[in-house]
């Protein structure tokens, strides 16, 4: 397969850099001919399975939605688009009209929403052709950042990914992502170095909590803006994909414990 764009460094020790390919990955897509032009399709036991696990996710949420039904599932990311690479996930959005449930109170709601997504996720370990399954509820009035969505209960394009190679400014991209490599080495060295006095522990948590949700905030804006080849964005699948992001999560589940101990 032709790779076409290679950002260098982008992953650590050299193992893969990422790229933007000529064709979606024929792992799990297959081009299907009709009226004169060929589009291409997920492969059928493919959407199954994704349907599947989609719907025994969404089960899950009975408790806060009751009888009300998801309006769609879809895959997005990566790997519906040309910009995969073997760290992509499979990213299956459960679509649900959230207008109602609770429009007082829409904080509680999403956090009620995250913390059994969350607790879905970190218990299954799915993987097919390799690539991990990752769920989402997602509000069907949220904006669409995304290039490309299917719907895998219909089998069909919602948004068919447009073949367009992006320019990327690596040189801005290496000086972010340096830059969060430093702080989180910083907030690691004092976690295993520093004192264990709780007043030290309560400073190292709130600044290492900070830390990730400006990391969190830089990505979600800078979808926003500029899409998925955006620095931001690039920056966070970097600090990811080299362990900085598990790192960060790591070091603020650490220094809470440390506040509490004795």
């Amino acid at each position: 397969m032709k790779n076409i764009l290679k950002i260098e460094n982008f992953l650590s020790e050299g193992r893969v850099n990422p790229f933007y390919s000529d064709e979606l990955n024929p792992d799990i897509w297959e081009r299907e001919e009709g009226k004169g032009k060929s589009q291409w399709v997920l492969e059928e036991s493919i959407r199954k399975k994704l349907l599947e696990i989609g719907e025994d996710f969404f089960s899950k949420f009975k408790e806060i939605f009751g009888e009300r039904e998801y309006k769609d599932i879809i895959l997005t990311g990566s790997l519906a688009n040309y910009n995969y690479t073997e760290f992509s996930d499979f990213d299956v959005h459960v679509m649900m009209d959230l207008k109602g449930i609770d429009d007082d109170h829409p904080e509680i709601l999403n956090e009620a929403i995250q913390g059994i997504r969350f607790r879905w996720n970190l218990r299954h370990d799915i993987k097919i052709k390799g690539y991990e399954v990752e769920l989402f509820l997602q509000s069907i009035d949220d904006p669409d950042a995304s290039t490309a969505t299917y719907s895998l209960v219909n089998n069909s394009w919602i948004k068919y990914p447009k073949y367009n190679v992006p320019s990327v400014d690596e040189l801005e991209l290496e000086r972010k992502y340096l830059g969060y490599v430093y702080d989180i080495n910083q907030l690691e060295t004092r976690l295993l170095h520093g004192s264990k006095i709780p007043s030290n522990s309560k400073e190292l948590y709130k600044r290492a909590k900070s830390l990730k949700e400006k990391i969190q905030k830089m990505r979600g804006e800078s979808l926003k803006e500029k899409g998925e080849f955006s620095i931001g964005n690039l920056t966070f699948k970097k600090l990811r994909s080299t362990g900085y992001i598990e790192k960060i999560i790591n070091i603020i589940t650490r220094s809470y414990d440390k506040i509490f101990s004795d």
